[in-house]
C-alpha cells in the first residue's frame, strides 16, 4: 500500500511560531512512518517557504524551550532565508505552491501555524486556491476565531456567555483619561488588556489601577491596531477540546481540563514550560456545570463554522460558564491541552493525527463528487 503524502505546515511570522515550530515536531515525531510519508515545510519570519531537509528529530534543538531557542515570543532571530531551500520569495506574486508540488504530490497539508498568517484563513486560502486538502477550519471560521471582537458579537447572538468589554482602537485610546473613566464605571479594576488578534496569552496584560492601562494598551497594540479591555474574571478557568467524527462531521466534546497556573493566569510561559501549571482532567466540576460547559464549547465550534477540531477556553464563576475564545489551531506540543483532553477519551496522538487527515480527505472526496 502506497503512502499518504503529508506536508506538516509550521512556523511563520507571527510571534507564536517558536510554538508552532515545537507543534510541527511533536506532529512528525508522532505521525506512523508506515502510513504517512512526511514532508517538513517551513515558512520562515520574513514570509520565506523552505524544506528544511532535517529530521523531526533534529528540530527537537529549535523547539526545546517556551522560546524554540530563537528568543522571546515576536522575536526576530532565526530567521536567514538559507536555512534550508527556500521555496518562496517573500512576494505576493510568486507563492512557490507549484515548488513545493515539485517534491511530488501532496495528498494533504497539516497546519501546525498558530496566530496570525497560519491560523486566521490565510494559509487556508491559499491551500484552497492551490486545491491542496488540509487539516482543520477553513477560511471564514479561522478568520472569526482568530478575531476575538468579532467572534464574542456572534458569540451574543447566539446566547454564549462572554467577558464584559470594550474594544479599543488607538484613536480612542488617544483620550486616556476618558477611557480610563469607562473602565472604571463599565468593567472596574482590575481588568485585562489584550491584542485582539493573537493567542498564547501573549500580548497579555492584568491591569490593577486607571494609572498602568495606558502601558498595557502600548503593549497589546504593539500586536495589532486594535486591543480588548475585558473584565478580570475571578473563578475556575477550564478549556474543552471539541472533536469531530471525520466521516459524519459531527462535534463532540472531549473531557474538560482544569488550570491551575502557578502564576495569576495562564501565560506563555505557563502554557510551554512542564510543571508550569497544573492541569486537572477531568475538571473538578459539578456534573451540571460540566455539562453546560461542554454543550458552549460545542455550541461556539459550530457557530463560529469550525471543522476538525478546536479548543474553547473559557471560565466557571459561580454557576456561570463564560466562553473567552475558541482556538482553531490548538497547540499540539508535549504539554499541550487537546492532545492531553484527547488522551483522556482513549484517544492517542498519532491516532487524533489519523482523524485529522481521514477528515481533510473525506471532504475533499465529497466536494469533487
Amino acid at each position: 500500500m502506497s503512502r499518504l503524502r503529508v506536508a506538516v505546515l509550521m512556523g511563520g511570522p507571527s510571534p507564536e511560531r517558536d510554538v508552532s515550530l515545537r507543534t510541527g515536531q511533536q506532529i512528525m515525531s508522532a505521525l506512523d512512518s508506515q502510513r504517512y510519508d512526511v514532508l517538513p515545510v517551513e515558512v520562515l519570519r520574513d514570509g520565506h517557504w523552505v524544506l528544511p531537509g532535517r529530521s523531526a528529530a533534529t528540530l527537537t534543538a529549535e523547539a526545546s524551550s517556551p522560546t524554540g531557542g530563537t528568543g522571546a515570543p515576536g522575536s526576530s532571530a532565526g530567521a536567514s532565508p538559507n536555512d534550508g531551500r527556500a521555496l518562496v520569495p517573500a512576494r505576493a506574486d510568486a507563492l512557490g505552491i507549484d515548488r513545493v508540488m515539485e517534491e511530488g504530490p501532496i495528498d494533504v497539508v497539516l497546519i501546525a501555524m498558530h496566530g496570525p498568517y497560519g491560523e486566521d484563513g490565510t494559509v487556508q486560502g491559499l491551500l484552497e486556491l492551490a486545491g491542496i486538502p488540509y487539516t482543520g477550519s477553513g477560511v471564514l471560521a479561522s478568520a472569526l476565531a482568530m478575531d476575538k471582537l468579532r467572534s464574542r458579537q456572534l458569540f451574543g447572538f447566539n446566547d454564549i456567555p462572554v467577558p464584559a468589554y470594550l474594544a479599543v482602537t488607538r484613536e480612542r485610546a488617544a483620550d486616556l483619561e476618558a477611557l480610563r473613566a469607562e473602565v472604571a464605571t463599565t468593567l472596574s479594576y482590575p481588568c485585562v488588556v489584550k491584542p485582539n488578534a493573537l493567542g498564547s496569552s501573549i500580548g497579555v496584560t492584568i491591569v490593577r489601577d486607571p494609572a498602568a492601562l495606558d502601558a498595557a494598551l502600548d503593549v497589546a497594540f504593539a500586536y495589532g491596531a486594535l486591543a480588548l479591555v475585558e473584565e478580570f474574571i475571578r473563578g475556575t478557568e477550564i478549556t474543552c477540546g471539541v472533536l469531530e467524527d471525520p466521516t459524519t462531521g459531527r462535534p463532540h466534546a472531549l473531557p474538560l481540563i482544569e488550570i491551575v497556573p502557578q502564576r495569576e493566569f495562564f501565560t506563555y510561559e505557563a502554557k510551554y514550560t512542564p510543571g508550569a501549571s497544573e492541569e486537572i482532567c477531568p475538571a473538578r466540576l459539578p456534573e451540571q456545570i460540566a455539562t453546560r460547559a461542554a454543550a458552549l464549547a460545542v455550541r461556539a465550534h459550530e457557530v463560529l463554522g469550525c471543522r476538525d477540531m478546536s479548543r474553547v477556553d473559557m471560565f466557571v464563576r459561580g454557576g456561570q460558564v463564560i466562553v473567552l475564545e475558541v482556538n482553531t489551531i490548538p497547540g499540539m506540543t508535549g504539554v499541550s491541552l487537546l492532545p492531553q483532553a484527547a488522551r483522556a477519551a482513549g484517544i492517542e496522538f498519532p491516532a487524533l493525527l489519523d482523524r485529522l487527515i481521514t477528515g481533510a480527505l473525506q471532504r475533499r472526496r465529497r466536494s469533487s463528487g
